[in-house]
């Protein structure tokens, strides 16, 4: 029989007809015994004991390929001549079997109960409107909050699915994840193990990286400071709209652990939330693979310097990423199990997420097309009833969780949507070119930044380079490669899921049709490290293991785990380097040393000086003199004063006096030698050219 051509193969795959339906060879393989899933991936893998070379050189192209794109050099040519090179390599190794193409089953034929409880649902519904109703004038209230919790309490009563569980016992329930049967399990110290490094990662130096604040902190603060004095918004408004998660973690954390209303709260509120999320972005790789897959995702995101910026900056962008990866693991393990608590679960994080990020705001639509594929997929099989009774389930927790911000949307529907309308259309500035020409632009920039740049955003990235490290940066790209063949040969759903949510979850990126400087951003675009670092981890793992099971002894075995630990290690490295060294350093130098000013405030008032007499004399573009009073820890005063009024804001009032000035300031020298001529001048260096400054002390 004459061999099948690359060619005749991508057309027989390609097919609209075969589009979504997987081989029948695929579904024979994938039919579950008796409703039980099995322990074990299936592979597509020939285990003849061959020099893999093709993997390997594959691999190395690819790394090679992304050490092109690396700056300062950035050889675009070369880089992409590689990858191509290297995909070449990579599919030949695919179709040769020697990668394997590992795939895990993925149902178990059950539906989804129908059985409610009748009564609790009377009381739900009614619940919903009341609900929404008592959330107006944007305030949080005890009444509507303990309504609103009333309302979920109801909804879980009608529609949770009881189960069967022993009490718990924390030090029993400690000891049987540490031990299997009678012996220690190797593996649960493996995960801990890399869990303990992401938390090195992201804790290391938290209070002094990044090191100043910009004008958002000073928002932030004094948002929380309001909600602190009771003041409790649903939706704050200002500096263009932000959702209310991390205002109400931040005082929670003031108020019960007294971390101070400072800018380390939020950067610890936000460390705390991403290293939690670990917690289901091993679940979510252990669902789409194996614990190898769960094990690799958690630690290259654990240490991947995009997430660590987006994090330790303090900012609420993080919690895209942070609370997608527990709504895809309960929806992926809730299509394939059909257990309705799981799309419960999914909507209620999703719902939480809403009121997180804008940027999770187009996690609703990662949802509906992950539902369409898995339709179209499972097209002449009953499944679909599930689906629908899923999304059913899911769409009205949402609903619940998303009460308090839908309510401001209907108040005040020209706030909500403000900052996404000023970035997609020309409400503030016109659009730079046609629409479609700018969205393709923006589409292509924001698909190329993990393997060329990342933008221009010095507050949330190391600007204009990559936003994967080179070895992240190899492992998608094959990852990518990879997923595309595997749907190919299988139409496995989860696949082309995948693939499809990773541009989708860039949109809000993507849509800044108006300012299309500000695309690509790590933090709008946060939300696709998810899919990507799985992919990633799909690609490591599938590496590794085809690697091992053509390893007939010792020194084959161990040189594979020299390679992926060799691996790890570089990537923990440069993202430990971009993150922790470069990251601060040029942060550093694109910010004022407002922290410096508050801790030279702090010591006047530490000498007897009072913090109402302390000053910063203001020279357009300089401090935000708002952040010299919080990093004195005075939030909510503004210590800003102009050279002219000076004389007659200062001279009436009591007591010694200290006055911040710029040290290149004339003006400002000038004026305060004429008013208060027995002043003293102490100059304050700074390891940045031109950040000196003058403390003018008046005895």
């Amino acid at each position: 029989m004459e061999e099948q051509s690359v060619l005749d193969y991508l057309k027989e795959r390609l097919s609209l007809r075969r589009l979504f339906q997987p081989v029948e060879s695929d579904q024979m393989e994938q039919e579950p015994v008796g409703g039980v899933e099995p322990e074990s991936p299936l592979v597509t893998f020939d285990s003849v004991s061959r020099f893999p070379w093709r993997s390997i050189l594959a691999l190395v192209l690819a790394l090679l390929a992304q050490m092109q794109l690396e700056p300062p050099s950035q050889n675009w040519i070369a880089g992409v001549g590689l990858y191509a090179a290297a995909t070449a390599l990579l599919v030949w190794a695919l179709f040769m079997k020697e990668w394997g193409a590992f795939k895990r089953q993925e149902m178990v034929e059950t539906t989804i109960g129908l059985n409610i409880r009748v009564i609790p649902l009377f009381i739900f519904i009614p619940l919903i409107f009341a609900a929404f109703l008592f959330f107006g004038e944007n305030r949080f209230t005890l009444f509507n909050v303990l309504l609103w919790m009333a309302t979920l309490a109801a909804g879980l009563w009608t529609f949770w699915e009881p189960q069967k569980r022993e009490p718990v016992n924390i030090i029993d329930s400690l000891r049987r994840w540490f031990y299997k049967g009678s012996r220690f399990d190797v593996w649960k110290l493996l995960v801990l193990a890399v869990f303990i490094l992401s938390a090195f990662f992201h804790f290391y130096q938290l209070n002094q990286i990044p090191l100043n604040m910009t004008s958002d902190h000073t928002e932030k603060l004094l948002d929380i400071n309001g909600v602190l004095q009771g003041q409790t918004q649903i939706f704050f408004s200002n500096n263009g709209g932000r959702e209310p998660i991390q205002f109400y973690m931040a005082a929670l954390f003031i108020k019960f652990f007294n971390t101070g209303l400072s800018f380390f709260t939020l950067k610890l509120t936000m460390t705390v939330a991403f290293l939690l999320s670990l917690f289901y972005v091993y679940r979510l790789g252990k669902e789409l693979g194996s614990q190898w897959t769960g094990l690799f995702f958690m630690a290259l995101l654990g240490f991947s310097a995009w997430a660590n910026i987006i994090t330790r900056v303090g900012l609420r962008l993080v919690l895209a990423p942070v609370i997608i990866a527990p709504v895809l693991f309960y929806f992926f393990r809730g299509l394939r199990t059909s257990k309705r608590n799981d799309f419960i679960l999914a909507g209620i994080l999703t719902g939480l997420g809403l009121l997180g990020y804008s940027a999770f705001r187009v996690m609703p639509l990662v949802i509906l097309a992950g539902m369409i594929i898995f339709m179209a997929y499972h097209k002449f099989r009953r499944i679909n009833r599930n689906t629908w009774l899923g999304l059913g389930l899911l769409a009205l927790f949402s609903l619940v969780m998303v009460l308090p911000l839908l309510r401001f949307a209907v108040d005040y529907p020209e706030v909500i949507g403000f900052r996404t309308i000023t970035r997609m259309t020309s409400a503030e500035r016109q659009l730079p070119g046609e629409v479609i020409q700018v969205f393709l632009s923006n589409f292509w920039n924001a698909a190329v930044m993990p393997f060329w740049k990342d933008g221009s955003t010095w507050v949330i990235s190391v600007p204009d380079r990559p936003a994967l490290d080179v070895v992240s940066a190899g492992l998608y790209f094959m990852g990518l490669v990879l997923m595309v063949f595997r749907w190919l040969k299988s139409r496995r759903w989860q696949d082309l899921f995948l693939l499809v949510m990773i541009p989708i979850l860039m949109m809000p990126s993507i849509l800044a049709l108006a300012f299309p400087e500000e695309n690509p951003s790590l933090s709008r675009a946060g939300g696709a490290l998810i899919p990507i670092f799985l992919i990633c981890a799909i690609a490591l793992e599938t590496l590794l293991i085809s690697l091992w099971k053509r390893s007939r002894h010792v020194v084959a075995q161990a040189s594979v785990v020299l390679l992926g630990v060799g691996l790890l290690a570089f990537s923990a490295a440069q993202n430990f380097n971009l993150a922790l060294v470069q990251y601060p350093d040029q942060y550093k130098r694109a910010t004022w040393n407002t922290t410096q000013m508050g801790e030279v405030a702090k010591d006047f008032v530490a000498q007897g000086g009072d913090p109402n007499n302390v000053w910063v004399v203001g020279v357009p573009y300089w401090v935000d003199t708002r952040l010299v009073a919080i990093s004195a820890g005075y939030v909510g005063m503004d210590y800003a004063i102009w050279p002219q009024d000076i004389a007659k804001g200062t001279l009436g009032i009591p007591g010694s006096k200290m006055f911040i000035v710029k040290a290149d300031d004339v003006e400002g020298m000038n004026t305060l030698n004429n008013v208060y001529p027995q002043g003293t001048a102490i100059l304050n260096t700074s390891e940045v050219l031109g950040q000196e400054f003058f403390a003018f002390v008046v005895p």
